[in-house]
């Protein structure tokens, strides 16, 4: 069996990033898929910390927000095969691990409370037409994991969002409907992310392909990172049985 946990660090600086390690490094989990970093900073040192300790690092590495992937266990392989989003190349990683192809993914945000600008909707309109496009020239023969924040609100939400973009609802059912993925934490109130006013969603998220759904044996949100203050998300754990496992 394999953990693996995501978690939005939200472009920390320097002094957030060591709280965010030390609150990382006790979390018993064999792969870490962290969202919204940025060069240099408090991403930067993420990465340097956890190479120094022996760990296979893999960062989508361009000036827009990215991913970052850290495997304890096993090696990180980059996956070129697999197609990106040609306007948003860092927002989805790819790479092979321990028998998976994992696509750690980092979503173009618009707010869900407050009406967003015109330029930040067109823009995550973009991402999410490119974002499944590439999705649907994915021909891969290992079982999948995407993972990460999608910035997609899920269903079953109690709070009032009225701004949430009807492309980014159609784009969560087009995950199962149209590319066979399976929301591993499935629906349900629990939220991921808050604002000042209170009001929350759950906008991270963890998709298996159908072979791997029998295997998940947990997925759950960890609300410890957000509630201490070291970021504004709360991390999303899985665990599952990997198809070389008995």
């Amino acid at each position: 069996m394999v953990g693996l946990l995501t978690l939005n660090v939200a472009r920390p600086t320097r002094e957030r990033a060591a709280g965010l390690l030390e609150w990382l490094w006790h979390r018993p989990v064999d792969l870490l898929v962290l969202t919204e970093v940025a060069r240099g900073g408090g991403s930067e040192l993420i990465a340097q910390v956890c190479r120094e300790a022996g760990h296979s690092v893999l960062a989508s590495g361009c000036d827009d927000y990215g991913v970052l992937l850290v495997a304890r266990r096993g090696t990180l392989e980059p996956a070129p095969d697999v197609a990106v989003p040609p306007s948003f190349p860092g927002r989805l990683l790819p790479a092979r691990w321990q028998g998976l192809l994992v696509l750690g993914v980092y979503g173009a945000a618009s707010d869900p409370v407050r009406y967003s600008s015109a330029t930040q909707r067109r823009r995550k309109r973009d991402w999410l037409a490119e974002l499944d496009l590439a999705l649907g020239t994915l021909d891969v023969p290992e079982p999948c994991v995407l993972i990460g924040d999608l910035n997609v609100v899920a269903p079953g939400h109690g709070d009032p969002l009225p701004h949430v973009l009807p492309e980014e609802t159609a784009f969560y059912h087009r995950l199962s409907e149209a590319h066979g993925f399976v929301d591993a934490h499935g629906v349900g109130p629990e939220v991921s992310w808050v604002d000042h006013s209170g009001v929350g969603c759950r906008y991270d998220h963890a998709f298996v392909s159908a072979d791997l759904a029998p295997r998940v044996v947990d997925c759950v949100l960890e609300h410890s990172s957000r509630v201490s203050g070291h970021t504004d998300h709360s991390a999303l754990r899985l665990d599952l049985r990997l198809p070389s496992d008995p």
